[in-house]
């Protein structure tokens, strides 16, 4: 019986960094929204965005294509170090495209410098035959917890998971060079043979980028235009590079794109 209430107080007494919290669900006609958050042992935090869009239902991806509002997360109790999207798609038709999602996504987040609950305020677009702003504040607070809840540490590995992996051999990119005009850039990139021509999405704030034109071949490689939507005066593209973003069926990769 000692040995069992000596096991029993060391469950008690786990680290802090082994536990989770989420905030409750809040609710709207196009989807449901809640926040998830798990300490690390590095003193950071993971975290999640959590949208479960209801049936028929489109959110966007952080650049829209030039139709739709990105996603806006504000956090206070830490610092967001950054917000991964899984790769999206084209969405709508050809007078009115967007880029998003058409299925529940969770946004994985790293957090540093958390004190007590973390709270995320955020700000979605939602569609349907409409589109619907969400607006909810989001409190988690993983130091009210007692234990670790597998389903939440589950959940954000999840998210982590379908983020676009990174550039390899036979799917990356290549270059990319500004038109005369700067309302285009073309993109040269790689992508497997045998597999569908791929989605090309390009995105850096304060950029926007509209939907890529057709792929083509030239030789080996792999060619598309993007529209120029905005382009700052004043940019550092060695400090915040342009990201491209591929999907080729089920395979996606996401890198940054240097461009002349």
């Amino acid at each position: 019986m000692k040995r069992l209430q000596t096991a029993a107080l060391a469950l008690l007494f786990l680290p802090s960094a082994t536990l989770a919290a989420t905030s409750a669900w809040v609710e709207t006609p196009g989807g449901d929204v809640r926040l998830v958050t798990l300490p690390a042992a590095d003193g950071t935090t993971r975290a999640m965005l959590d949208i479960r869009l209801h049936d028929g239902w489109k959110t966007y991806w952080r650049d829209p294509g030039g139709s739709g509002i990105p996603p806006s997360i504000v956090v206070t109790g830490a610092n967001l170090v950054s917000v991964g999207f899984p790769a999206p798609k084209r969405l709508g038709d050809v007078e009115n495209h967007y880029i998003g999602y058409d299925k529940p996504v969770r946004l994985p987040m790293k957090l540093d410098k958390v004190d007590g609950a973390v709270k995320a305020t955020i700000f979605l677009g939602v569609c349907k035959e409409i589109c619907i702003p969400v607006q909810a504040e989001l409190t988690a607070d993983a130091s009210a917890e007692s234990f670790a809840n597998p389903l939440e540490e589950t959940a954000i590995a999840g998210a982590e998971a379908t983020l676009p992996g990174g550039a390899e051999d036979g799917f990356r990119p290549l270059s990319g060079q500004w038109s005369a005009d700067n309302k285009m850039v073309t993109v040269r990139f790689e992508a497997p043979a045998n597999g569908p021509l791929p989605d090309v999405f390009l995105s850096g704030a304060p950029f926007e980028f509209g939907a890529a034109g057709p792929v083509r071949r030239d030789g080996d490689t792999l060619v598309s235009d993007i529209p120029v939507l905005r382009r700052p005066k004043v940019f550092d593209l060695a400090k915040n590079p342009i990201q491209l973003t591929l999907r080729a069926g089920d395979k996606t990769m996401e890198s940054p794109l240097a461009i002349e």
